[in-house]
């Protein structure tokens, strides 16, 4: 397989004219038809194609005139992603100009036609002089206005295909030959027929360039995201050469470079601080608002934005490889990926324009039939043409996606696909590794019970001060749980040393010394009972209790009592209680895996609230248990670390990796949560569900749209009230202008719901 691949390649190419879903079947069919092209995915709401294709059988220019010899424009998509963005936002600021001198000469020449309409001169030269009038204030708005929908029109009945621009051309045209046959007539008849459609043929064209403008204005909108996240990347950075501080543009920093960020400055990229101390606002890419501190050692992050404290560190990634491209990339990819309810979409709208062609041609030979006359059925087949444009079947998936995934990346939350943002709504159990997933990964003082008249923090001083000197594994869970509680872990005397005297460290057991004027036993039960301290029974409760929740206990005896005991496990992290319950909120079942005791892995999973455990599971066993549940009927999403749980990751159908922003996590989950918060779970499945419930009824608007004013334009209602005779048929009639009114409002409509997603006070698609 990998020789028969070898030469693939993927490339993306901007693809610009596409007016709807019909438009995309075209152009991937054109892709697809090329030698030498694997796979062609087509997205209308980015307009961008993904072809992958073999360079030793057809180049990339082919694929372009593919493309133009469709009927589109094609274009390659510039290499930076800031070249991307430039170009994405001329492209989007010319076709808003355009369209707006078109609605404003359409809209003019509409106003007056529309004027006209009511004025009914008796005098036959008068009735010439008004249709020639009209003929000539609506043929520009024809044929330049409505030049778009023309051209597009003859490029897709050239490849025998049809699209909404062969309804809107057909339509319009309709209207406009009839008027211009009948002013034409005028001249040589002697008594002028002044029927005539030039208003409608205008109106129309105004109508749907109004909705193509505040839809073109609302797809700009949709991926904002992605031009916040481009823009998060500083253009210069400052390196130090020789000691001395030299401005450079960010290309030209090279791997293993110091680079000086001051208050308030964009981190230029990835690296290891060397020196200094600051808080970080990492906000954009993890959706955290908290200030991160950081220090000699910590990572930093590209694009995010120091705070007071002035740093030096080392570059450790740069272009392609920083997380922030990364990020970029992936949520690109993501947002140009196809869910399987979007390709059955375009497979529809592929054969609804044919459909409705008949339809509308079905009509006005019926009308005819009936003897309704010309008019009659000429009205009704153009407003069978208008509003059955599928504008809105084309916009309803990829909208949704692009909008929900934007937000999604600014909650720190990555989803891989469309198929895996549409798999991720259908999950009904989430399987949780334990150790830095749920737990710390870290042991951490869980409890601190004090048997004298000390205070909590005073006893942890107090260990803490041996502790500092004992190089036991545990002792550093003691000195960060004084950090964490600002606690100096040090007194020092007069003379400026520490007041701690004769320590010893017996192996196995703890620690004592002479603390100022105390003795103090830092240890085991056995070690303070070997010291002539006895503990009482409710002490000894106490530590049965710890037992049962496999947590390590710690005695601590001064001057002969036993004063406290302290707990040590790997403690939960602060939100995986509350994320567990929000998905049982959800009705989904949880699971924990673990290799630790069943002890341990009972009291954790307590704890969290989960609802089944399996212990003593290796790490290369876990994926066996994910199939076990698949097997069983469930839809399992695997929530782990991205590295060490990858079989797992893989063999679940939605593989959830929470991670700092790693690449390997990033390239192999098919969510990723940039923050190290279990509460990303929850969020991650409510955005896949609403993305997916927006689609849903995006589809349903269109559908139902379409099959309701199919039906009105065809005249079902004028047949309906005329048999039933309650009142005048004609007023049910659906002029072509309301047709064309409605066909741009469900495409408005469409595009409307989509954006919603994106809203900050949306309670569904904010973290806690």
């Amino acid at each position: 397989m990998g020789t028969e691949r070898e030469f693939f390649q993927k490339r993306f190419i901007a693809v610009s004219g596409m007016s709807c879903a019909a438009c995309v079947g075209r152009v991937e069919k054109a892709l697809k038809s090329v030698p030498g092209v694997s796979t062609a995915s087509v997205n209308f709401g980015t307009e961008q194609a993904a072809v992958e294709y073999d360079e030793s059988v057809v180049d990339f220019e082919t694929l372009k005139t593919a493309i133009r010899d469709a009927g589109y424009t094609a274009k390659d998509v510039p290499q930076t992603r800031e070249a991307q963005l430039a170009a994405r936002t001329e492209t989007h600021r010319r076709e808003l100009s355009q369209l707006k001198w078109k609605i404003f000469a359409a809209a003019f020449v509409s106003a007056i036609a529309m004027s006209l309409m009511f004025y009914h001169p008796t005098a036959h030269g008068a009735v010439r002089l008004k249709l020639v009038l009209l003929f000539a204030l609506t043929t520009p708005i024809q044929f330049w206005c409505g030049w778009q929908f023309h051209k597009g029109a003859y490029a897709a009945l050239r490849h025998f295909t049809a699209d909404m621009n062969v309804l809107i051309s057909v339509g319009t045209f309709a209207a406009y030959i009839y008027s211009a046959a009948v002013s034409a007539a005028s001249l040589f008849s002697p008594q002028p027929n002044s029927i005539n459609y030039y208003e409608t043929a205008a109106m129309i064209i105004t109508l749907i360039l109004v909705g193509k403008f505040i839809e073109t204005r609302a797809k700009g909108r949709t991926s904002e995201a992605i031009t916040k996240l481009i823009g998060l990347q500083p253009k210069n950075a400052h390196v130090l050469q020789d000691e001395r501080e030299i401005e450079t543009a960010i290309e030209n920093v090279q791997i293993g470079n110091r680079v000086v960020i001051r208050p308030g400055e964009k981190i230029a990229v990835d690296g290891v601080i060397c020196e200094g101390k600051s808080n970080v606002d990492e906000s954009m890419l993890t959706g955290e608002s908290m200030l991160v501190p950081k220090t000699v050692g910590d990572a930093v992050i590209g694009g995010t934005i120091n705070g007071s404290g002035s740093l030096i560190y080392e570059a450790t990634k740069i272009g392609a490889d920083t997380v922030l491209a990364q990020i970029i990339r992936r949520v690109e990819e993501a947002q140009n990926s196809k869910a399987p309810v979007q390709r059955l979409a375009d497979v529809i709208a592929g054969i609804f324009v044919p459909i409705v062609i008949g339809i509308a041609v079905f009509t006005f030979v019926m009308w005819l039939a009936f003897g309704s006359g010309f008019t009659m059925a000429l009205q009704n087949f153009i407003a069978v043409m208008i509003i059955a444009c599928p504008c809105s079947l084309g916009l309803a998936t990829p909208t949704a996606i692009v909008a929900g995934m934007g937000r999604g990346a600014e909650l720190g939350i990555l989803i891989k696909s469309g198929e895996s943002l549409e798999m991720a709504h259908r999950i009904s159990t989430v399987v949780f590794d334990k150790t830095g997933t749920l737990t710390q990964g870290t042991p951490t003082v869980t409890d601190i019970i004090t048997f004298e008249d000390y205070a909590e923090s005073e006893l942890l001083s107090i260990v803490a001060i041996l502790e500092s000197r004992s190089e036991h594994p545990l002792a550093d869970a003691i000195i960060r749980a004084c950090n964490d509680r600002g606690i100096p872990v040090q007194p020092v005397g007069e003379d400026g040393s520490a007041e701690i005297q004769q320590f010893e460290a017996v192996s196995g057991h703890g620690v004592r010394a002479t603390v100022g004027n105390n003795d103090v036993c830092v240890g085991s039960r056995r070690f303070m009972e070997k010291n002539g301290m006895e503990p009482r029974t409710h002490d000894i409760e106490i530590e049965a209790k710890f037992s049962d929740e496999d947590k390590t206990q710690i005695w601590v005896g001064i001057d002969g009592r036993i004063v406290g005991l302290m707990a040590i496990a790997d403690a939960l992290k602060p939100t995986s209680d509350k994320a567990v319950d929000a998905l049982h909120q959800f009705g989904l079942e949880t699971v924990m895996l673990t290799g630790d005791m069943e002890n341990a892995a009972r009291a954790i999973a307590q704890r969290a609230g989960i609802n089944e455990f399996v212990a003593e599971v290796l790490p290369e066993d876990k994926a066996e248990h994910v199939q076990a549940l698949q097997k069983a009927g469930k839809r399992v999403a695997m929530v782990g670390d991205g590295i060490n749980d990858a079989p797992a990751l893989a063999q679940a159908d939605i593989g959830i990796a929470i991670s700092t922003g790693t690449d390997v996590a990033i390239e192999t989950a098919d969510i990723t949560l940039l923050k190290e918060d279990l509460m990303g779970v929850s969020t991650a499945i409510q955005l896949s569900r609403k993305i997916f419930r927006t689609i849903q009824w995006n589809l349903f608007w269109a559908f139902f749209y379409n099959i309701l004013g199919i039906p009105i334009a065809a005249g079902a209602l004028y047949l309906l009230v005329k048999s039933l005779n309650i009142g005048n048929p004609e007023q049910f009639l659906l002029n072509p202008m309301i047709a064309a009114a409605a066909m741009a409002f469900s495409s408005v409509f469409v595009v409307t719901n989509s954006l919603r997603l994106k809203k900050r006070g949306n309670t569904v698609l904010t973290q806690s």
